[in-house]
């Protein structure tokens, strides 16, 4: 155990010491506002006040963590042993206000305050401080709780912490649960003539195909992502997509009695979530609708969601997840950009700046997906592949949990995603026999 001694326990301070010591160095915290207990204990402990109080190790806090609400806050950036840093402080042990800095990532602080958005209203990737600084791409908290656990152990040498163990669990986005199967014979119509026009005749001959039931739809693959699961026993979350179409949202008709069949059998081999819609970002109605409807069909209670696009507004998107009755969320990611948004890769309760508490929701950070790799960097597999393994190294390196997104038709045998079939196969090959705990926390 670790001593703390404080000259205040705010919600914020109980916050990021426990998310920070409890789940990311896996020690027991305990606080104290009493001076002569702190004096009196004998084993590792510091002080996180405005001075010290002895000869223990010390930070000087940063104001955040003692505010409520959301004010200005001066960022600037400066490097300690080659680790970009802010919140420095002066007078402690370590250059900079660790805690707060943690808090004010976590909380999505910046999120709060008037921001530019982009074409689909979300927060955007290229104003965030880490993209500013170069640093996205880092886990940058787990890379300061590393360096302050050295700092530790070399004022106590006998402090001795546990490993957090890495964990492994891909998620599939079912967006488009068929290319050609199941949908309206006028969203069949119009696109077999544009086969026909562009002169995809192969295309078209496989739309005739699949739509008069003569041939399994290209974006069928779950069997076989089952298959792949039970071999290399790994863990698995589908998330399904049940909104009404729309400009955004291509999903076939829930109301399909055959899809509907194949979601309850998913939801026996497979954990199962809610991928919400793309307009129900700051709609709440919208997204207790298609928990709900999702949750008759598999006759099991949904907990896990992700947003269609990554559309999430803090802190609304969250505040309705919870009404919902929604716990784990795996939206805390760039759509359009690989990167820690919240500046790392291990889960973390969700804090709600405006009602100043720590919420039940349980944040899955995601880093990379499939279509990030092929749309919008433009890879050939060989290099997707290769990026997808070294992320999920960096990750394994903090005990962090790496949920790469892939989608279902990822897998399928269609010209246009030649070889991408592999991206998929080869990363949980490479992930799947290590992964043995499960971290959330």
């Amino acid at each position: 155990m670790i001593l703390v001694y404080t000259h205040k326990i705010s919600g914020r301070v109980n916050y990021i010491f426990r998310h920070l010591f409890n789940n990311i160095l896996q020690k027991e915290v305990k606080f104290t506002t009493k001076i002569e207990e702190f004096i009196a204990y004998n084993g590792p402990k510091f002080s996180y006040s405005p001075k010290a109080l002895g000869n223990e190790f010390h930070i000087t806090p940063h104001p955040i963590l003692f505010q409520q609400g959301i004010k200005h806050q001066f960022i600037q950036f400066s490097f300690w042993n080659d680790i970009p840093i802010f919140f420095q402080t002066s007078d402690s042990d370590l250059p900079f206000d660790i805690f707060s800095a943690s808090f004010y990532l976590l909380s999505r602080y910046e999120e709060y305050i008037p921001h530019r958005k982009d074409k689909h209203d979300r927060y955007f990737h290229k104003d965030s401080i880490l993209s500013l600084q170069g640093i996205l791409n880092q886990p940058i908290i787990e890379i300061w709780t590393e360096a302050f656990k050295k700092s530790l152990q070399e004022r106590f040498p006998d402090l001795i912490f546990e490993k957090r163990r890495f964990y492994f669990e891909p998620l599939i986005n079912v967006s488009m649960a068929r290319l050609y199967k199941h949908k309206a014979f006028l969203r069949h119509l119009f696109g077999g003539l544009r086969d026909l026009f562009s002169l995809k005749l192969r295309l078209f001959w496989l739309r005739q195909q699949v739509f008069w039931g003569n041939k399994k739809d290209p974006y069928d693959t779950f069997d076989f992502i089952l298959q792949l699961k039970k071999k290399y026993n790994h863990p698995l979350t589908f998330f399904h997509l049940l909104a009404p179409y729309s400009l955004f949202d291509h999903n076939i008709s829930r109301n399909n009695k055959v899809y509907q069949t194949q979601l309850k059998y998913l939801a026996d081999y497979a954990d199962v979530g809610i991928l919400t819609s793309y307009y129900a970002m700051e709609n709440e109605e919208n997204i207790l609708e298609e928990v709900n409807f999702l949750e008759k069909i598999i006759h099991k209670p949904i907990v896990k969601v992700r947003a269609h696009f990554n559309r999430i507004k803090i802190p609304d998107t969250y505040q309705h997840y919870i009404e919902a009755g929604l716990t784990k969320d795996y939206s805390m990611g760039y759509n359009a950009k690989i990167g820690y948004r919240a500046g790392t890769s291990i889960p973390f309760y969700f804090y709600d700046i405006e009602n100043e508490t720590q919420t039940s929701l349980l944040v899955h950070p995601t880093v990379i997906s499939d279509i990030m790799l092929r749309y919008l960097y433009k890879l050939k597999p060989e290099k997707a592949l290769e990026i997808l393994i070294d992320q999920g190294e960096q990750i394994r390196k903090y005990g962090g949990n790496f949920h790469p997104v892939f989608h279902n038709f990822i897998l399928t045998d269609l010209p246009y995603w030649k070889e991408w079939n592999k991206i998929y196969i080869e990363t949980i090959k490479h992930f799947s026999p290590l992964n043995t705990v499960k971290n959330d926390i």
